[in-house]
């Protein structure tokens, strides 16, 4: 018997991809032997029409009109990635392919999706490497509200690692950043976090010191956008030098616009005292009534901002309050202590901050007598042994604290070990009791 070692010209155009299929002469027909598909089992129309829209999504994008569910997944499996955002956007909305989608842009990441729809996930992480990598160049206001109007249905968390400075004039004290924030806030309302730095990350061949100071005019942008954050929840502006100028203007700013703020957090902006007292002499008797998380670590704080800083948070129900790194010592310490009872903090961190045993006996009774305090940071100070002991003999009658951390303090490992056993048993009685709810 002989075999056909060539197809009919009509089969061929139907079933086979003349991209992958070397092909002869015309005449000589298909050589079988190269055949890359099974002849028994050709696809069938309807995948090939799945296909056919997948391959011409650009010129007709079909999405909606596929009635089940099968042949949508399928088209959600094989259409291009390299098809613009803002094409997809309008047509797309499943997780499954925004997922693919972020993986493939980003594979290195790992964003906290939190049972949030990845569409969402997507378009923040799209739009804040926009913003990041924007250079002077690049930079058109129209571009720039036409990319937000894309992003703004969907972005509630605008987190920025970097901002790229201007780079107008090497005799400049301060320059510009490139992104004016106040068009990016203003153009954002389902905004709920900001997390914001305007330092610079990635280093170019025009770097020279201090070209991505934050200056007067960034703050003023950004206070205009931060005035019409009506829904923010959470402000961190982080690793930028501020002074009292312009912490006066954030608080404005922020107590004008921002009514439901929660957590506030100015970690690393080197503003001392002067600015402390700045941003607290703007607020008002009831600004930031709802505030509950406050983070100003690593500020060159002392006892005199610390001082100032108690009048206020004492009347607000704060449930965080973080000082690390700022030099207040037992002093500020002190006054912190003094008025724990009347703001119910659940979490204090004190770590780093010139702390010495002269603070053993408000310490002592605020951990026996403060039963809203479950975690308490007091690392890298510098204790005694016999502080230790004294805490040893004290902690176990406080049965609300989960979290006691002594490490570097010259408290003997010993005394750690003890401490560290009845902070354990409290919170796997507290598990036990949740877990019986």
């Amino acid at each position: 018997m002989k075999y056909s070692n060539t197809v009919d010209r009509n089969t061929f155009k139907a079933y086979i991809d003349q991209k992958v299929v070397r092909r002869h002469k015309p005449q000589e027909g298909l050589n079988a032997l190269e055949l890359k598909w099974n002849f028994n089992s050709p696809e069938s129309l309807r995948i090939l029409s799945i296909e056919a829209l997948a391959e011409n999504w650009t010129a007709n994008p079909v999405y909606s009109e596929v009635t089940y569910d099968v042949d949508r997944n399928y088209l959600l499996d094989i259409l291009s990635l390299d098809i613009p955002v803002a094409d997809l956007s309008t047509k797309i909305q499943e997780d499954v392919f925004w997922e693919r989608f972020f993986m493939s842009r980003w594979p290195q990441y790992c964003p906290q999706t939190r049972n949030r729809p990845w569409i969402k996930v997507f378009m923040e992480k799209y739009l804040a490497e926009k913003l990041e990598n924007m250079k002077s160049d690049d930079y058109e206001e129209e571009r720039l509200v036409q990319l937000l109007e894309l992003c703004a249905s969907h972005v509630e968390n605008l987190i920025i690692n970097q901002l790229q400075p201007a780079m107008a004039s090497i005799e400049s004290e301060h320059n510009d950043h490139v992104v004016p924030m106040n068009i990016v806030l203003s153009n954002l309302p389902e905004l709920r976090k900001i997390d914001l730095t305007y330092d610079l990350k990635n280093v170019g061949t025009n770097f020279y010191l201090g070209c991505s100071n934050i200056s007067a005019n960034d703050i003023k942008s950004l206070s205009e956008g931060l005035a019409k954050c009506f829904e923010l929840q959470n402000f961190r502006l982080h690793s930028s030098k501020l002074d009292a100028q312009m912490l006066k203007t954030l608080a404005v700013a922020l107590d004008k616009g921002c009514p439901n703020l929660e957590v506030l957090s100015l970690p690393h902006c080197r503003f001392g005292d002067a600015g402390l007292l700045a941003f607290l002499e703007a607020l008002g008797p009831d600004s930031f009534p709802n505030i509950h998380t406050l983070i100003l670590s690593n500020n060159f704080l002392t006892f005199n901002g610390i001082i100032e800083l108690t009048t206020v948070i004492k009347r607000r129900r704060l449930k965080k309050l973080d000082l690390r790194l700022n030099p207040i010592k037992s002093e500020g310490a002190s006054a912190i202590f003094g008025i724990l009872k009347d703001i119910q903090v659940q979490e204090l961190n004190l770590s780093c901050c010139s702390l010495d045993a002269s603070i053993s006996f408000l310490l002592l009774k605020i951990v026996m007598e403060c039963k809203s305090l479950e975690i308490l940071n007091l690392s890298v100070n510098k204790f005694t042994h016999e502080m230790g002991e004294k805490i040893t003999e004290i902690v176990p009658k406080n049965k609300n604290l989960l979290e006691f951390d002594l490490r570097n303090t010259e408290v003997s490992t010993i005394s750690r070990m003890i401490i560290d056993d009845y902070v354990l048993k409290n919170r796997l009685r507290k598990s036990l009791n949740e877990g019986e709810k």
